[in-house]
């Protein structure tokens, strides 16, 4: 990639959309909106969002990259893509781009959860997605940050304070949510509901990584990385290290704009 390029990553997810520019190896500015029931015009705000942390016109973007479910919506005006990446292609070139030494990704997004393991130049070696029972992890720890009446990161931190082993035995998260919000009723301390809602969440994310061989080192990527409790739970499940990327959310916007020919 001509390092005078500059470049937009669009990574167009179900919960979340984001927008990063580079020029060369160079992070300029990103930004991040909730896509809710616009594609477009979460992208659009995304991008204007970005170019104004950058302090970039529009005019100054030689190319736009997308990613994530909605890339394919990217095609159209305003936008124009010229390259679009898929998911796993994407979240392999931004995790090695953040941590030259990852192996493995596993992303724990909105609504799909996926682990990908790929070599030293970024390139796949195995995939593996949750199955249906699992979607929607993302949106779940939402619903229940919310039913609790604190934000997601207040959601982490009384999980840390739990002192007490409490099971939401459900598998699906539907169902686990009518059970957290029963325990909540029952009185159980909204510490032990939160650190068994985050615990039903990793669980789902550890039996998805069952299935794959994790080359070392494993990173983490996606919103929830975010969770410093989910993420020590996520470690003690699979037994393994496990490490948060920096700015784990962008890690697919980084790698559509890693995929643009001749990126690195």
């Amino acid at each position: 990639m001509n390092k005078k390029k500059v470049v937009a990553g669009l990574d167009a997810g179900h919960v979340t959309t984001k927008a990063l520019l580079m020029r060369g190896p160079e992070i300029l500015g990103r930004a991040t909106v909730s896509t809710g029931f616009d594609v477009v015009a979460a992208a659009e705000t995304a991008l204007k969002n970005a170019l104004e942390t950058a302090g970039i016109g529009r005019g100054e973007l030689d190319e736009i990259a997308a990613t994530g479910i909605f890339r394919e919506r990217m095609k159209a005006p305003p936008f124009n893509v010229t390259t679009t990446v898929p998911d796993y292609v994407a979240d392999a070139k931004g995790a090695l781009f953040l941590n030259k030494k990852s192996r493995t990704v596993i992303d724990i997004g909105g609504n799909i959860q996926k682990a990908i393991r790929y070599d030293q130049d970024g390139n796949l070696l195995d995939v593996i997605q949750n199955d249906k029972c699992a979607d929607g992890l993302g949106i779940f720890y939402m619903t229940m940050a919310r039913a609790l009446g604190v934000s997601e990161q207040e959601l982490s931190e009384l999980a840390l304070r739990s002192t007490r082993r409490v099971s939401v035995a459900i598998h699906c998260a539907a169902s686990a949510e009518s059970e957290a919000i029963d325990l909540m009723c029952q009185g159980v301390e909204t510490v032990d509901v939160a650190d068994a809602i985050l615990r039903f969440i990793v669980e789902r994310v550890a039996a998805m990584c069952t299935t794959m061989s994790l080359a070392k080192e494993i990173v983490v990527a996606g919103g929830l990385a975010q969770s410093k409790a989910l993420m020590n739970h996520l470690g003690t499940l699979l037994e393994q290290d496990v490490s948060v990327l920096r700015l784990p959310e962008y890690a697919g916007a980084i790698g559509a704009v890693m995929s643009v020919e001749g990126g690195k």
